[in-house]
């Protein structure tokens, strides 16, 4: 029994796999940067806790400063629309990437809860709240205005807060059951609760995998133009209170 309620459990705690290893943040791409980005309707705002300047705001060719306007030449003036038009064009296409990666995490615990649900109205209710949950989370991404908010860690956290209950009532059903088979001395039925524990970690490895690796081969797909917009920032000119702009670092 012990090791059918740890089978449900385990084949929970390895969805994380599908978005581990898709850093949407660029790290992947061989970016680094100090700056947190949020894409306003009207500007591009780059913040850090620490370090000066501690904002950056681009908006149609300008820049600020810490809230002071820097005059730009002609270069440097292409130079941020070129960022700021770059952003706007990848934004969409970073979430449809987070997107795709929620989607199949939910589609694999929606496998796990339909294999140990105490029947088929149960199931149904499960995968009801999943689909509900699921477009949740999808609203919050498409109202987010941050194209570095939705890291692998992010991904982790939202999911897990998103499916802790249903997990909790997953491993629940299984010790229910097993402790059912066990008293009840059917060795047929218990045959059964172990060969859906024993396939479970299969089928929900088999819904990570492919799709997990087309996910990050998306990201990835996205570095060229990422770093693109990271050059255009190193070549920046302006030297407020004459130090160089550093938005991104390429390794």
């Amino acid at each position: 029994m012990f090791r059918l309620v740890c089978g449900g459990a385990i084949a929970f705690a390895s969805l994380s796999a599908a978005h581990a290893g898709i850093d949407l943040h660029g790290a992947d791409c061989g970016l680094h940067s100090d700056y947190s980005m949020t894409v306003r309707p009207d500007a591009l705002v780059f913040k850090r806790a620490d370090g000066a300047p501690a904002e950056i705001v681009i908006a149609d060719g300008t820049m600020r400063v810490d809230g002071d306007a820097v005059a730009l030449n002609a270069a440097d003036r292409q130079r941020v629309l070129g960022i700021e038009h770059g952003v706007r064009d990848v934004l969409p296409q970073v979430r449809e990437i987070v997107q795709a990666a929620i989607q199949v995490t939910f589609d694999a615990v929606t496998e796990v809860s339909a294999a140990f649900a105490r029947d088929a109205a149960a199931a149904r209710a499960s995968a009801e709240r999943l689909a509900r949950t699921a477009a949740d989370i999808r609203r919050q991404v498409d109202a987010n205005e941050s194209l570095t908010a939705w890291t692998s860690a992010d991904l982790d956290r939202v999911v897990d807060q998103a499916v802790g209950t249903l997990v909790a009532e997953v491993v629940g059903n299984v010790a229910g059951q097993a402790v059912s088979v066990a008293l009840s001395g059917d060795e047929k039925a218990a045959a059964e609760l172990k060969a859906r524990a024993d396939g479970i970690d299969s089928r929900v490895e088999r819904i990570v995998e492919k799709r997990s690796r087309e996910i990050s081969m998306r990201a990835d797909g996205l570095c060229p133009r990422l770093r693109t917009l990271a050059r255009l920032g190193s070549e920046l000119e302006v030297r407020p209170g004459g130090h160089r702009l550093q938005l991104a670092r390429v390794d």
